[in-house]
């Protein structure tokens, strides 16, 4: 087999494609030079290595001789990664979405050879089916197009690109306050699935951030509902075939409503944001389950993401041999032969059909079976009174079989790209649970990320979006300064190591010089002088993911809180202002946003807690515990752990008379600094009442 231009690259998507017969570009000049001196369109595919219909797509027209025919001798062909260029991804996921109302992955655009899209579509069959166009088909047909009515194509890409700018200009200003929050919450009560938790019809997303909104709004509203139906969705979703009950792990998301049956993709990205939210409810209402669900999140990444005990690779395929789920499912009779005198009590913890509970689009009679549990594990210890400590151990003696058994299958595809956005939102799930969970050996980890985002930054004045294989690639885009910053924010307020706060005020000033648009007051997804693109995108979307702009705006708050820097404070507003018509016309697509803007509406109270030795300290913090406060910034500032410069409100602070000293504020009035551990209780009591 003949190698294509891929076989140059680094990204693990487009070295899948590097033996493909498509002569296939990666995004460069060359391409470009290419198409337009040979007048050609250019077919453009965007994906991502554990993409299923990728893979799909590939198998049936891309591996196909003759389909590598029509597109070699009438298109220039690009390949692009979208985890590698988010940029160039957005902007044709916009592009896809306006022409067709929808997008996704397989992305396919067709353009002029000056980057202009005539063309959107996701994934296309060889052949024309069940009235879906085939790929071969919708390329001879614009090969004809491109023959005769050229001039009407340039004409419709300039009228598109107008109208995505003009977009832009349609952004309005708004005022927003406390409605928007109970808005919110209003529409997400409106789509909860009181049966099975989650909100909506299936497929379902595990969308964290609508999770950490309700956490918050049942503790500063004191609204129960709320939060139970964050408890309610995070426990089905635990329970279901979502999580990946052997090695542990959340799936991409559920194809039915139940939480059953998964597709099978595990992204760096969900195990950050769910640890975050496993954790935060269980800092709120103690439910082992949740602190349970937390370690083996953490315990999943540590075994199978980590790299170098520093950052993480980002995802596995949803596909083994061919087969999306063929790692993870089992036959019925292939249970009863290696568990044998376990079966029985197999039965009662996992729902499991002799003729199988997996319904498999592309094999019906397959007759395999997902593993979820019928009920927690608690639950059945009281239905079954036998004693909660055996039952676990013979659980986990049955899990650790059956991991032994899937463990000699071949493993799904680990891309094995460092994503330096998706690694930030990690490492904010990872320092949440150490709050929880005070794992020591978490913090030599912390300490390692941080020497990685700092080496990097220090020796080349910026980020990087990717690392493979010992070397950085592609300038760093929103996302990456902006759940950096927020990953070392959380990192800081988990550990009190300084150094996490000075860091994440250097990018986040960064950002704000690379990324902010005075012109529509928002962040770019790209930096400004970016020059390989002709738009650089927008987003304010909370989707999978929390938009940059989203999280930029919690960073914002947060350091202002911080470091009193009116500049924060300044583009935060000017944020909402670009924010409000969006969330007032659909308040839950922007739920992280709405997490934020909660919070610096709701956060009034600082307790620093200066002193030098932490044996000194152990009754305030046994006092203060772990509980959820998300009104409240708690510091603890070993005065020999100094900022370096003035930035940060408590530089001053000091013990008195060597003793630990605290000094608390509320409601934007400070008291006296006490060393007296009973004065200090006195104080937090008329602060916090029966919420200590």
């Amino acid at each position: 087999m003949k190698a294509n231009r891929l076989i140059t690259q680094k990204s693990p998507y487009l070295l899948q494609h590097a033996f493909n017969p498509v002569d296939w570009f990666p995004w460069c000049d060359e391409a470009f030079e290419k198409a337009k001196n040979e007048k050609k369109p250019i077919f453009l595919s965007i994906g991502y290595s554990t993409c299923h219909w990728c893979h799909v797509m590939e198998k049936e027209s891309f591996e196909d001789s003759e389909v590598a025919e029509i597109l070699n001798n009438y298109f220039v062909s690009i390949k692009v990664d979208r985890e590698e260029r988010p940029d160039i991804d957005a902007f044709y996921m916009k592009v896809c979405q306006s022409i067709t109302g929808s997008g996704g992955w397989p992305l396919t655009i067709i353009m002029t050879p000056d980057k202009k899209p005539f063309f959107a579509g996701t994934y296309f069959p060889k052949e024309t089916i069940q009235g879906r166009i085939g790929l071969k088909q919708l390329l001879t047909n614009v090969i004809n197009i491109w023959k005769t009515r050229r001039n009407e194509i340039y004409l419709a890409t300039d009228n598109l690109i107008d109208y995505i700018i003009n977009s832009e200009k349609s952004i309005k200003e708004n005022l927003i306050d406390e409605n928007l929050i109970h808005s919110a919450y209003k529409t997400l009560e409106f789509s909860f699935d009181r049966n099975y938790g989650g909100f909506g019809p299936a497929p379902k997303f595990p969308l964290a951030h609508n999770l950490l909104f309700l956490i918050d709004y049942g503790y500063f509203f004191n609204n129960q509902n709320a939060l139970e139906m964050a408890s309610k969705t995070l426990t089905m979703m635990r329970l279901g075939g979502l999580y990946d009950q052997i090695e542990f792990g959340f799936h991409r998301y559920s194809t039915d409503a139940k939480w059953i049956l998964p597709h099978f993709e595990k992204m760096l990205y969900d195990q950050g944001m769910l640890l975050h939210a496993y954790s935060r409810m269980y800092s709120l209402n103690n439910n082992p389950l949740f602190l349970q669900t937390a370690t083996e999140i953490t315990d999943f990444v540590l075994n199978e993401f980590l790299f170098d005990n520093s950052v993480f690779y980002s995802s596995l395929d949803a596909d083994s041999e061919g087969e999306e789920g063929k790692y993870y499912l089992f036959h019925y009779d292939e249970l009863k032969r290696l568990l044998n005198d376990d079966f029985d009590l197999f039965t009662i913890i996992f729902d499991v059909a002799p003729d199988g509970n997996f319904y498999d689009l592309h094999n019906p009679s397959s007759n395999k079976n997902i593993l979820y549990l019928k009920k927690s594990l608690s639950d059945i210890a009281n239905e079954l009174n036998v004693d909660p400590i055996t039952l676990e151990q013979k659980y986990n003696a049955i899990r650790k079989k059956l991991l032994s058994f899937r463990n000699k299958r071949k493993k799904p595809f680990k891309d094995y790209k460092i994503l330096v956005d998706w690694n930030g939102l990690m490492f904010v799930g990872l320092s949440n649970y150490f709050g929880i969970s005070k794992n020591n050996e978490l913090l030599k980890i912390f300490d390692n990320y941080y020497n990685f985002l700092n080496n990097t930054y220090k020796q080349n004045n910026k980020l990087f979006h990717s690392y493979i294989d010992g070397n950085f690639s592609v300038e760093g885009f929103l996302d990456d300064y902006a759940f950096s910053v927020y990953a070392l924010l959380e990192i800081f307020k988990a550990t009190s190591k300084i150094k996490f706060a000075e860091l994440g005020y250097e990018l986040l000033n960064k950002a704000i010089e690379l990324f902010w648009d005075e012109n529509v007051s928002a962040f770019r997804l790209a930096p400004l002088d970016s020059k390989d693109i002709i738009y650089n995108p927008l987003e304010f979307f909370d989707g999978a993911i929390p938009s940059g702009n989203s999280v930029m705006y919690n960073n914002l708050n947060e350091y202002f809180r911080l470091t009193g820097n009116p500049l924060f404070q300044e583009i935060s507003t000017q944020l909402e202002k670009t924010f409000s018509n969006l969330v007032l016309e659909n308040p839950t697509a922007f739920n992280f946003f709405n997490y934020a803007f909660q919070r610096k509406l709701r956060q009034k109270n600082e307790i620093v807690i200066c002193y030098i030795n932490e044996d000194t300290i152990q009754e305030y913090r046994t006092y203060l515990g772990d509980v959820y406060r998300p009104e409240t910034v708690t510091i603890w500032y070993n005065v020999e752990d100094k900022p370096s410069n003035d930035i940060f409100f408590w530089k001053e602070y000091r013990m008195i008379y060597n003793k630990p000293t605290a000094y608390i504020c509320s409601n934007f009035k400070c008291n006296k600094p006490t060393n007296n551990f009973e004065d200090f209780k006195f104080e937090i009591e008329k602060i916090f009442g029966n919420k200590k």
